[in-house]
């Protein structure tokens, strides 16, 4: 009898424990449930994608660089002594040392293809930085016997006075040699510490329209985006239009990747990547030293590299 006892009582205790757990869990069931339940209604979720649930944000962007090289009076003056210091050589050796070899080899093969051809100089185009680095754009003015000047155009990357590498361009014609950085004319406010937050305004309000991907329809929708945020409308309507067709719900999927200054126009360009699945897109926002402000966005590498 003992033995049973002690069997039994060891069952009404484990039963007991029993009881009481199911007890807990029963009065806190509710409890747990409305907490599961405004857990769930504080989670915010974009409306694009209550309106697409197709539209998932990608998290991919491109790697942005930093285009706020401070004092860029500094930096306009370093682009302009390179020039200098590359026409001095150039007088002094008839050489192109600015190039790889091979380049310099191609280069004047073109030039003497006809006789009383030359390379008279090197002109400054413009300045700035990419991924690659900090460069300048050079042309290469060929002379000859008639009153076209023909100019070669090259990408210089530099650090302190060092041509690190140099790219090929293109090639253009005119009545007179190109110049588009001019050393007695003042920089000014460049515009490169506010490019970043202009580009968040100017996010925020594509979202804050709820003019993103699937809501974009035409270019004329933006014309209200681009006055308030002291655009051209027509030259920034469809670069908005672009971005906001092209981009995620959140709009997360540009970056800037690149700057360049001149001053015929004195304008400093601020470049913009974005990416998709399939396709990489180009924007430039345009800030003009003489208002002070930006006055374009627009679809496209926009650069003095390919004017006359």
């Amino acid at each position: 009898m003992k033995k049973l006892n002690k069997k039994y009582t060891k069952w009404i205790i484990i039963l007991l424990l029993l009881v009481i757990i199911g007890s807990a869990y029963a009065l806190n069931l509710g409890k747990i449930k409305d907490k599961t339940v405004d857990g769930i209604a504080s989670i915010s979720i974009p409306f694009s994608l209550i309106v697409n649930p197709h539209n998932i944000d990608e998290d991919i962007a491109p790697k942005a660089i930093d285009i706020d090289d401070g004092d860029m009076t500094k930096v306009k003056q370093e682009a302009v002594n390179l020039v200098s210091t590359i026409n001095d050589d150039y007088d002094n050796t008839k050489e192109l040392s600015f190039l790889s070899n091979d380049q310099e080899k191609a280069l004047l093969k073109r030039v003497h293809a006809k006789p009383h051809r030359y390379i008279a100089k090197m002109t400054l185009l413009n300045f700035g930085k990419d991924a690659t680095g900090k460069y300048i754009t050079i042309s290469c003015n060929r002379y000859d016997d008639t009153k076209t000047i023909v100019s070669y155009r090259y990408r210089l990357y530099y650090k302190g006075d060092t041509i690190k590498s140099a790219k090929y361009l293109n090639t253009k014609s005119n009545k007179y040699p190109p110049k588009f950085v001019l050393q007695d004319i003042a920089l000014g406010k460049s515009g490169n510490d506010e490019a970043k937050a202009f580009l968040q305004r100017l996010k925020t309000a594509i979202i804050n329209s709820n003019l993103t991907a699937t809501n974009a329809n035409e270019p004329g929708n933006f014309n209200q985006i681009s006055i308030n945020l002291g655009l051209n409308p027509d030259n920034s309507n469809n670069g908005l239009y672009a971005l906001a067709k092209n981009s995620n719900a959140r709009i997360s999927n540009s970056s800037i990747v690149g700057y360049q200054i001149s001053d015929v126009p004195r304008y400093t360009r601020v470049y913009i990547k974005q990416l998709s699945k399939d396709n990489s897109y180009y924007y430039t926002l345009t800030f003009s030293r003489n208002s002070g402000r930006f006055i374009n966005f627009q679809k496209g590498l926009i650069s003095t590299d390919t004017n006359n």
